[in-house]
């Protein structure tokens, strides 16, 4: 399932890219009478061609729909003859999308807190078994000290926060712990001993292993899956 996720995903890449550069191939001859060029390397398309590839690659199609959705939106106006400039509407868009990634992490944090068992209905605190942190336009270091860390879910918007795991160990089946960034970071420090396996899908950004590792060190049975969506930042991992 993972590698038909690669493929697929490097898939509707090299599609977008060859579709792009054939409409720009013709254009470069004349053979089409208006300027694709202007159309292609435009915010709005790329706003839509994001949201595409991460529709096609990310559990959390939400967000793909979301940029899809708002490049449509704002093609609109244009074919009616108004254009509108990103610095027009940069900040309501940040604002919009913040407010629906928010709503929407929170609906799948809420079923993960159900599936792991970690939080009752009766407004009890939640366990430190489950990793909890959203950071925007700010941050700060969480230490966690379970020693049977399930899994977690942490954006970054604008922001980002340290999250300190180097006292605390796994659940026998390992964690996973679902990520979203944008225009900003997460650090996960860890010891050195734990596996991470990435799924991470990144543009304009990437997750970044950056551990002193020996081979003799690393337990088989120490597995961190990081996984979800990375745009314009960035996730670090250290264990300093």
């Amino acid at each position: 399932m993972e590698e038909r996720k690669t493929v697929d995903k490097k898939s509707i890449i090299a599609i977008l890219l060859i579709v792009a550069g054939g409409l720009l191939f013709l254009q470069t001859f004349d053979l089409i009478d208006f300027s694709i060029q202007y159309y292609i390397l435009n915010w709005k398309t790329l706003l839509i061609a994001i949201g595409i590839i991460v529709v096609a690659s990310s559990d959390r199609k939400t967000a793909g729909y979301i940029l899809i959705g708002l490049g449509f939106l704002f093609w609109v106006p244009s074919f009616a003859g108004y254009n509108i400039r990103l610095h027009q509407v940069f900040w309501p868009l940040v604002l919009i999308g913040i407010g629906l990634t928010i709503l929407n992490r929170r609906n799948v944090h809420d079923r993960a807190k159900r599936i792991h068992g970690v939080s009752s209905s009766n407004g009890e605190s939640i366990s430190n078994d489950y990793i909890d942190d959203v950071s925007i336009f700010g941050g700060g270091t969480k230490k966690y000290t379970s020693q049977n860390v399930k899994g977690g879910n942490v954006t970054a918007i604008f922001g980002g926060s340290e999250i300190d795991l180097l006292n605390a160990d796994l659940a026998v089946e390992g964690a996973v712990i679902d990520v979203f960034t944008m225009f900003g970071g997460t650090k996960l420090i860890i010891p050195g001993s734990w596996q991470v396996k990435s799924e991470v899908f990144s543009m304009f950004g990437g997750l970044s292993d950056k551990r002193h590792i020996k081979p003799t060190e690393a337990l088989p049975d120490k597995t961190i899956i990081v996984k979800g969506v990375v745009l314009f930042g960035g996730v670090e991992i250290k264990n300093y």
